[in-house]
Formats: C-alpha cells, sequence, structure tokens
C-alpha cells in the first residue's frame, strides 16, 4: 500500500492514519462477518497498511513531538498520566485534538451548523463524522450540497416545512441565522472554480 501525497501538515497527517485504520478496521470487520473471503492479498494489504500507519505515527513524532503511543507513560484505570514534556504531546491527545480540528472545519462548512435541529458538533465528533442531524431517522454520512439540509434533498419535507420546524424549536432569529448561513454556503460553492 502506498500513500497518493506524502501528508506534510498535522491534518493531512490525521487524514491517512484514520483512513489506514478506518481501511483495516473495515476489511477485518467484513472479514470477521464472512462478508469477505480471507486471502493472502488481503492480509498482505492489511500488513502493509498497519506498516504505513505506524511510519506515518513515528513521522509525526520527529515533526511535531507526537510521543508515539508505545511510548506514552502506562497508568492504572481512571489514573492521569503526567503531563507531556515541553513541547510534545501525548499520541491520543493529539489525535483527540485533530479530530476536533478537522471535524469543526467540516461542520462549520455544513447548513447543519447554523440548524437549531442539529445535535451539535458534539455528536458529529463522537459519530467520526457522521452529520448530527437531530430529526433524520437513521444515520447520515455526507450532505450532497453543504447548504441543503438532507431532510429537504434526501427527506419528505419541503423547505416550508424546514423553517416552519426552525421557527418552532428556536424562533425567528434562528430562521435568519439559517438562512444567512445557507446563502454564505452558497455563494462560497459559486465561487469554487470547477
Amino acid at each position: 500500500m502506498e500513500l497518493v501525497k506524502q501528508p506534510e501538515t498535522e491534518v493531512e497527517y490525521w487524514e491517512a492514519i484514520e483512513a489506514l485504520g478506518g481501511y483495516i478496521w473495515h476489511t477485518n470487520h467484513d472479514l470477521g462477518h464472512g462478508r469477505m473471503e480471507p486471502s493472502d492479498e488481503i492480509e498482505k494489504s492489511l500488513q502493509s497498511a498497519g506498516e504505513l500507519s505506524g511510519r506515518l505515527v513515528t513521522e509525526i513524532g520527529e515533526k511535531f513531538g507526537v510521543i508515539h503511543p508505545k511510548d506514552c507513560p502506562k497508568v492504572e484505570f481512571g489514573q492521569t498520566p503526567p503531563p507531556a514534556p515541553d513541547g510534545k504531546t501525548y499520541y491520543w491527545d493529539w489525535y483527540k485534538r485533530m479530530k476536533q480540528e478537522v471535524y469543526r472545519k467540516e461542520y462549520d462548512g455544513l447548513i447543519c451548523s447554523a440548524c437549531p435541529l442539529s445535535d451539535g458538533l458534539e455528536h458529529m465528533v463522537s459519530l467520526g463524522g457522521v452529520i448530527p442531524c437531530g430529526v433524520w431517522s437513521g444515520m447520515i454520512y455526507r450532505l450532497r450540497t453543504p447548504y441543503q439540509c438532507a431532510m429537504t434533498d434526501h427527506g419528505d419535507w419541503s423547505e416550508q416545512k424546514l423553517h416552519e420546524e426552525i421557527v418552532k424549536k428556536a424562533g425567528r432569529p434562528a430562521l435568519a441565522q439559517f438562512q444567512k448561513k445557507e446563502k454564505e454556503l452558497r455563494d462560497k460553492l459559486a465561487q469554487k472554480p470547477q
């Protein structure tokens, strides 16, 4: 397994490590449930992904002062580890900080961030990036367009029904804020080069 592009920023490293971890987890999950047949090719791919992820974790230690998980202090359950040395951070603290940063940026770029029907950023982070809609039945992994609510795009709500629900939940000022964000996101998307 190889990277398409060598990560440079902390965000790029986090995204690469997260993607590799997701690939490893999903492949093992599918193998465990019999959706895939074990093979030497799959085993080599999993091993390669694990080695690549390990290399990236080592690199963030060198580039950004992240202490490798194997080098983090071992503490009893419920105990707090000692503070990391100056200029360093423990891997899992770095991981959580980057996860929050990546999902905050993603959330801020969605209409959901201005919607009172949203369960909020923390819910999105806890679900690993799933759209935190408080009214959608099930899980939404992505919006087709960042300015369009899934309830009007995929669901059975009209725009009028959406607006009524927003007003019912949080009042007219919330609807004005929602519409302002909708326009900002629509304008931003229109300005992107095709």
